[in-house]
């Protein structure tokens, strides 16, 4: 369902294994400015700590997110906002890769929402595929509004 709706999935063994398939990217190849949120998967080039405004990461490149969960009927992935430091980490980079623990994948919304009931932080989010616009002639356009690509990697062991 993700591929139907503009993302790329990668099945991969271990963690170690999402940097080599992200090398293959050009986009990514030429990427300078990469947030990574998981580092075991991929370093980050940018380092976010003194960041305390969030317009300083309008030229990002890559934004490497942990997702929570994912959602089988929709290719939905949740993604708490603890683990962000700015929540705009998201929507800013370019391109978007989130690695998801293969263990949690869940059938339907159903699940996703029974998972998420009692949340309790300020934010989280679910994403699926990249930003979309289209016209009253039904032409779409993948990346408008946000990243142009996701690319998302289900880990077996993370």
């Amino acid at each position: 369902m993700l591929e139907f709706v503009g993302g790329q999935v990668h099945r991969v063994r271990r963690a170690a294994d999402v940097l080599p398939i992200l090398d293959e990217i050009p986009v990514f190849q030429d990427a300078s400015r990469i947030a990574s949120l998981v580092p075991r998967c991929v370093p980050p080039t940018v380092d976010l700590a003194p960041i305390d405004d969030p317009h300083m990461l309008s030229t990002l490149d890559w934004t490497i997110a942990l997702g929570e969960f994912m959602v089988a009927e929709n290719g939905a992935i949740w993604i708490n906002g603890k683990t962000l430091p700015h929540r705009v980490l998201l929507f800013i980079a370019q391109y978007l890769a989130i690695v998801v623990p293969a263990e949690q994948i869940v059938s339907n919304m159903h699940q996703a929402y029974d998972r998420i009931e009692g949340f309790d932080n300020a934010f989280g989010i679910f994403v699926s595929g990249p930003s979309k616009t289209a016209d009253i002639e039904q032409s779409l356009v993948l990346g408008a509004h946000g990243c142009r690509k996701l690319q998302v990697f289900v880990v077996d062991e993370l």
